[in-house]
């Protein structure tokens, strides 16, 4: 069937099939920044914006998209060169690392700071939590999000210079005392540990080192060589190599477990609608390994 979508503020054109996903229709028509990552919606891998909410393309029909307005994070910075705040904030904290759900997590970012554009450390994880990610993590998102809010707030945001670097030698050297924390919360029946307050700060405060001397490069944040690419959301997967009007090979496997071929005729295969050649020894040369 063909239906019309708008996809970041153009109408365009989608052919697709009645059962098709508006993750299958996003990807077919070229837009590599959503993810397949289930077919239930639990990685969050393949979240678009659908007038202006974080969505799982792979829950949905493309159908049930007609008469909205779709993102992805190719709509953030469509310019070569140019980044969005959100993408440039990813970049600097080194959110990214696959990069498989990072368009993801930056359009939940743009989500929570459309509707928020001061949001706190809890708001911002409660934005991401719908999203899986094994490699990066939950530390550097967080962080990048309240960067990316305080460059949309127009404030001075000072250099991301990553954590600070402390001689741990002391630490290697000193036995550790004996101070494990009293977690009893009280006595008696029905009594109950109080539980330890966590915090994610906007950068990470220390990293332990032991004698390393001062380097210009070792032990301090470099930009992820691709980290441009992965941010915007460009093809960078075997998935997203699209060939358009690429042919694609059948192998025909023989119908029995051991035969010697004595003649192939494919004269009937040639004349099919759509086949542009059929392979077989009597065309291409053979060639001698022993």
């Amino acid at each position: 069937m063909t239906i019309s979508l708008t996809i970041n503020g153009r109408n365009q054109t989608i052919h697709c099939l009645p059962t098709d996903t508006l993750l299958t229709a996003l990807r077919q028509a070229g837009y590599f920044s959503v993810r397949y990552g289930s077919d239930d919606g639990i990685t969050g891998a393949a979240a678009v914006l659908i007038d202006g909410k974080l969505v799982n393309s792979d829950v949905m029909l493309a159908g049930q998209a007609i008469g909205h307005n779709i993102e992805t994070v190719e709509s953030l910075a469509p310019e070569i060169g140019k980044l969005h705040p959100i993408q440039q904030a990813f970049i600097e904290t080194g959110a990214i690392q696959s990069g498989y759900s990072t368009p993801a997590m930056i359009l939940a970012a743009k989500a929570l700071l459309d509707k928020n554009p001061d949001p706190t450390e809890a708001e911002v994880r409660d934005a991401l939590s719908g999203i899986l990610c094994r490699e990066t993590g939950y530390v550097k998102p967080v962080e990048a999000v309240l960067r990316a809010a305080a460059y949309l707030r127009g404030e001075n945001v000072p250099p991301y210079d990553g954590p600070q670097i402390v001689d741990a030698t002391y630490f290697a050297e000193t036995p550790p005392a004996d101070d494990t924390p009293e977690l009893s919360g009280g006595s008696g029946h029905g009594s109950q540990t109080t539980p330890h307050a966590t915090d994610t700060k906007v950068q990470t405060d220390i990293s332990l080192a032991t004698g390393i001397p001062e380097t210009q490069v070792v032990g301090k944040p470099e930009t992820k060589v691709d980290a441009v690419k992965l941010a915007k959301g460009n093809p960078a997967f075997v998935d997203d190599i699209d060939m358009r009007g690429m042919l694609y090979a059948k192998l025909l496997t023989s119908p029995h477990a051991h035969a010697r071929i004595l003649d192939i005729d494919d004269s009937e295969a040639l004349a099919m609608p759509g086949v542009h050649a059929v392979v077989h020894y009597k065309n291409v040369e053979r060639v001698k390994y022993a």
